[in-house]
């Protein structure tokens, strides 16, 4: 199970110190990116490596809040189902309560974007990952 932190910082918060629900999808984003960076599938140094993959559909159920300077912890688990990527997420915030859990389903397009099969490179990356159990 891959595990990305994030501490809340003030913009992303309302004038109550609380998190916008807006960010919640940043906050998936910036951890499927830090997992696809620990499997070697997208290069910081090559931005591109990234580019071709869209967002078909989002799901977040909203539990907790979470507050400025919450240390929080997002858990990233990968499947692939025929031509998609799906990725679920729980954010854990202030004593390990679950605040948060998202779905997010990405499909593969070619430079034309056009609908493609996904890499073998990434199939192979998520084969070795286990899908421990469904959170959404």
């Amino acid at each position: 199970m891959f595990i990305h932190r994030h501490k809340v910082q003030f913009y992303e918060t309302d004038l109550m110190g609380i998190v916008h629900h807006s960010n919640y999808l940043r906050f998936f984003e910036e951890a499927r990116v830090a997992w696809a960076i620990d499997k070697g599938l997208i290069d910081y140094q090559k931005p591109e490596s990234a580019s071709y993959f869209a967002v078909y559909e989002t799901q977040v159920k909203h539990l907790k809040p979470t507050f400025f300077g919450d240390d929080l912890e997002i858990e990233v688990q990968a499947r692939v189902e025929l031509s998609r990527l799906i990725f679920q997420y729980r954010m854990r915030g202030r004593g390990g309560s679950t605040c948060s859990v998202a779905q997010t389903v990405h499909v593969a397009l070619d430079k034309d974007l056009k609908l493609m099969r996904l890499p073998a490179g990434i199939k192979a990356a998520v084969e070795k990952e286990s899908w421990t159990e469904t959170w959404l």
